[in-house]
């Protein structure tokens, strides 16, 4: 018989169980064990039992809330269990752990452990309630192990133990869990019947089972969106997600943006997507529920595929795929697997890409998940189509096709479709295709799945042309680009020149039949429309790429990125002055140590690369709503100046077309080279040019008429063609493409002068850039010359500035002031920037191009920052003007960086730049500017005196943008 201790001070003589459970867990965590151990003698049996069922109680409440917590209460029963003796309290602790590691941490087959050995507990004490009730959980852990068949025996035992005992609640739950099942298995419509019954054994169940209607919710809305109602899954998920929110249920609101983010991903609605995607990790991450932050990362990894972002997709996946691979989880790995193989299968590693194919297949075979196998054998279908293994491809895609349309799987269906509609394209089976576009197409539309509609409108498109269909052709390859313009217009502006990588060719079909029909005009529109988009929204909205945080959710990731910044600048520092305390007079430890630091810079350029595109995908509402997507009006010659020229290139079938463009209208040619020609010369000229500066003087002559001869082959095959019709005009305006990106055109040479000679010529990078570069109210202060001579490396740049700056009323920035802070400060002040320092051009990750200030360096990343009025930014230094050519003919690099800063205008660079001819050329260019010459005019009149040179020393400079007067 128990003694009674005296009174607590926290009771009254005789507690009650509630209260003893409300003050146990209301006490810090390390306190809460002993307090419990002191209490526990003065409750009666069935007041133990009391205690015990209320803390699984909150212990279950916890699992949704707090993993750690949860696993708390389950040890204050174990304690039970050992002071009382009593076998049941154990068994609900074990129970309390295996959801636990089940569900919060996915550690299944730590869950099934606990799950028996709690079953086991009652067996032995003839429970046969409790010992089904036990069960429950063990049936989600074993079909997440894959276990398909041994989950489903489980289930349906225990399911009928609680039917033959009326208890309507614990059915509910099994019924779920059994529902959870035959939708991992693709058995949606089973999946939907159960979860069906759920909800009336739930409401059966009264109070208790109302707020697990959510639940059954839920899943209906993952079911939904497999079945193709799209809406009906988005507007279940928004209810979800008010519900939690309003709840204060982090776990389940985030679960429920998971879920959305899936739909919105079907619907190529790529930004929103993962918006809500990273705020369900962040939950996650938060509670310790790492199975479920890894789940998402993958799904991240998805709607990067889709982005065309291989590397970032890759790192993901296989990331995954380890932790996976230590819960034993095969549904999970192989899903990793075809990730994966999607991704190698974009880097062209296509045998890379067959073995994690096979090895995924073998895995959904093992658990006889025919849809998954339908999706593995669909991407080696398309391995096969890139590799020309036709009829076997077609094969497979056709299987895949039926099996998806047995599971009723429109989406996976609509994939296979497309698929095999291109593979009988290729086969020249043209009614065949004709057929599997038709369904495609059907599907697509039916759901509006815009990532669907664009490419069967492709096909459709190139079957009507095939068979000499013009207007149908056209008519779907606009409804194509339609569909692919309100993709593009939805995603986050850093992300759409890698989206675009592969899509130019529903462009060029229809820039191709405009010219075929004789409407230069519209080919003109549909070629502007196929280039440097991003480039053109972003002046066009002014949109914000700064580093700032738009609400307080954001500080912490503007905080992170500008101490990654900081960092980054110090290590780069050291990398490039070659600085590392105590290994100068060691020099193998001095290079090991160089090559760490370098190591870690581009590892700190990354995380800054991946925390900028994250702030930006949070602040990108412009690509919230596709609803409000319209067609781009275009750029109309009407923009030009009467006295210019506009000649813009564009590839089509790898071969050039330029549209001569004037204020009158469009005139198009055809070029007699392709872009391989171009490359093969460009090379050549590169070569040359890499030897002049280096170039003895006997032999400088020999370097001057070898780049001639290039720069010859190249006026011949580009300007030649339509020299005639450049005759009358003065001003010319290139607008390049692809490689030409590269050539400085206007040095190309017709045998006796150089173009330069005879045109002044500016650039550009779309002609739809123009008329945002004339917009721009300059500031009212003059010039900001800045000078840095690097060291001693650029001694003529201090005394460049300081010389441009006395022909001008302003400010200079010399040596030790030429900081990075006095120019984010006055750089706002001024009409004309000149930077006269070291530049770098960085085709690894143009974001950190940049220019050499005394205190570190201003990249790509910085100029966004920046908030210019600035008529005239001159960067006299190297390689400025140089871009990486993206997806979309999007330049990539620093010149875009300045416009979108406010820059009207930009003298830049195509290679390195010889220091001393530049101070002149650069002190001759401001003469003329400010005797009141335009800057296009301006720039020519202070290159023509070195023509006599070689190339290498004044064709560098080049002017984009406004060419007017300042």
């Amino acid at each position: 018989m128990r003694s009674n201790p005296p009174p607590s001070q926290d009771f009254p003589a005789a507690p009650m169980p509630g209260a003893i459970v409300a003050a146990l867990l209301a006490r810090p965590l390390p306190e809460q064990e002993s307090y419990l151990a002191d209490h526990l003698p003065q409750f009666q049996p069935a007041e133990l039992d009391d205690i015990a069922a209320q803390l699984k109680q909150r212990a279950d409440g916890y699992m949704r809330t707090d993993l750690a917590r949860c696993l708390h209460v389950a040890g204050l029963l174990h304690l039970m269990a050992r002071q009382s003796g009593n076998p049941e309290y154990r068994a609900l602790a074990l129970r309390a752990e295996g959801n636990a590691y089940t569900l919060g941490q996915g550690d299944y087959q730590r869950g099934v452990a606990c799950y028996d050995a709690a079953a086991e507990i009652y067996g032995r004490l003839h429970q046969v309630r409790e010992q089904a009730w036990s069960q429950n959980g063990k049936i989600y852990a074993l079909a997440n192990l894959g276990k398909y068949d041994e989950a489903l025996a489980v289930g349906q035992g225990a399911a009928q133990i609680f039917r033959d005992l009326e208890e309507w609640l614990p059915l509910a739950e099994i019924t779920v869990n059994l529902a959870i099942i035959h939708g991992r298995l693709s058995q949606d419509t089973t999946a939907l019947a159960l979860l069906d019954q759920a909800h009336d054994l739930y409401q059966r169940a009264g109070p208790d089972g109302a707020p697990r209607l959510l639940v059954v919710e839920m899943n209906r809305a993952i079911l939904l969106r497999n079945f193709g109602r799209f809406h009906e899954s988005i507007t279940t998920h928004l209810s979800l997600l008010e519900t939690y929110d309003n709840q204060g249920k982090a776990v389940d609101a985030a679960r429920a943006r998971q879920n959305l983010a899936m739909t919105y991903f079907i619907l190529g609605r790529y930004n929103e997507a993962l918006v809500l995607l990273d705020v369900a990790r962040e939950a996650f991450e938060g509670d310790g529920r790492y199975r479920h932050a890894m789940l998402v990362e993958l799904f991240t990894g998805d709607c990067l595929l889709q982005l065309r972002r291989f590397p970032e997709a890759l790192e993901k996946c296989q990331r995954a795929r380890q932790l996976f691979s230590k819960l034993g989880t095969p549904f999970e790995i192989g899903k990793c697997l075809l990730q994966e193989a999607h991704a190698f299968m974009g880097l062209a590693r296509h045998d890379d890409a067959r073995a994690s194919l096979q090895e995924a297949r073998a895995l959904f075979a093992q658990e006889g998940n025919r849809p998954a196998l339908a999706d593995a054998d669909l991407y080696i279908a398309q391995v096969m189509l890139q590799q020309q293994e036709l009829p076997a491809a077609l094969r497979l895609a056709q299987g895949a096709a039926d099996v998806f349309r047995q599971h009723d799987l429109p989406l996976g269906e609509a994939r296979a479709y497309l698929l095999a509609a291109r593979i009988a394209f290729c086969l020249d089976h043209q009614a065949e295709s004709q057929s599997y576009t038709a369904q495609a197409l059907a599907i697509a539309q039916t759901h509006h799945l815009p990532t669907l509609i664009y490419q069967g409108q492709q096909i459709q498109g190139e079957l009507a042309a095939r068979q000499n269909r013009p207007d149908e052709a056209l008519a779907a390859w606009l409804a194509g680009i339609e569909a692919l313009e309100r993709l593009y217009s939805s995603l986050m502006l850093e992300y759409r020149a890698n989206f675009a990588e592969d899509k130019n060719r529903l462009y060029e079909n229809v820039v191709a039949l405009y010219l075929a029909q004789g409407d230069a005009a519209r080919g003109l529109h549909f070629a502007e429309r196929a280039k440097s988009r991003a480039l053109r929204d972003l002046l066009a909205y002014r949109l914000d790429l700064r580093i700032t945080a738009r609400s307080a959710a954001d500080q912490p990731l503007v905080d992170r990125l500008l101490a990654l910044r900081a960092e980054r600048d110090r290590l780069y520092r050291r990398w490039h002055t070659g600085e590392e305390v105590g290994q100068r007079e060691d020099p193998t430890a001095q290079l090991s140590a160089q090559q760490n630091i370098g190591q870690r810079v581009l590892e700190l350029e990354q995380q800054i690369t991946a925390a900028w595109h994250k702030l930006l995908v949070h602040n990108a509402a412009y690509a919230q709503d596709a609803a409000l997507w319209q067609p781009p009006t275009g750029w109309v010659p009407a923009d030009l100046d009467p006295e210019i020229l506009l000649l813009e290139f564009f590839s089509l079938d790898g071969q050039f077309v330029v549209f001569l463009v004037t204020q009158e209208g469009v005139e198009a040619v055809r070029l007699p080279v392709t872009t391989a020609q171009v490359q093969q010369l460009l090379q050549r000229l590169w070569l040359n040019l890499r030897a002049a500066p280096q170039g003895r003087p006997a032999v400088q002559a020999a370097l001057i008429r070898n780049a001639q001869a290039v720069l010859h082959q190249l006026y011949r095959q580009l300007i030649l063609p339509i020299r005639p019709k450049l005759d009358g005009w003065r001003r010319l305006i290139v607008v390049p493409h692809g490689p030409l990106h590269y050539l400085p055109m206007h040095a190309l040479y017709d045998g006796a002068a150089y173009l330069l000679e005879q045109f002044e010529i500016s650039y550009l990078p779309a002609a739809g850039v123009l008329p945002y570069c004339r917009q721009t109210s300059p500031a009212a202060n003059g010039l900001l010359a800045l000078g840095y001579s690097g060291n001693g490396r650029l001694p003529q740049a201090p005394q460049e500035a300081q010389t441009i700056a006395q022909a001008w009323p302003g400010a200079t920035l010399l040596e030790d002031e030429a900081t990075l802070v006095n120019l984010r400060r006055q750089a706002g002040d001024y009409r004309l920037l000149h930077l006269a320092t070291h530049g770098e051009f960085r085709p690894d990750n143009p974001l950190f191009s940049g220019l050499a200030l005394a205190d570190g360096w201003l990249t790509t990343l910085d100029i966004f920052n920046l908030r210019l009025q600035a008529s005239l930014v001159t960067l006299s230094a190297c390689q400025t003007g140089r871009n990486l050519v993206g997806g979309g003919d999007e330049l990539l690099g620093l010149m875009r960086a300045f416009l979108a800063a406010g820059a009207s205008s930009l003298v830049t660079t195509f290679w390195p730049v010889e220091d001393t001819l530049t101070a002149s050329l650069m002190q001759d260019f401001y003469q003329a500017l400010a005797a009141g010459a335009g800057k296009g005019a301006a720039l020519r009149q202070a290159q023509l005196p070195y023509l006599d040179r070689h190339p290498y020393f004044w064709a560098p400079f080049f002017l984009i943008g406004d060419t007017g007067p300042l």
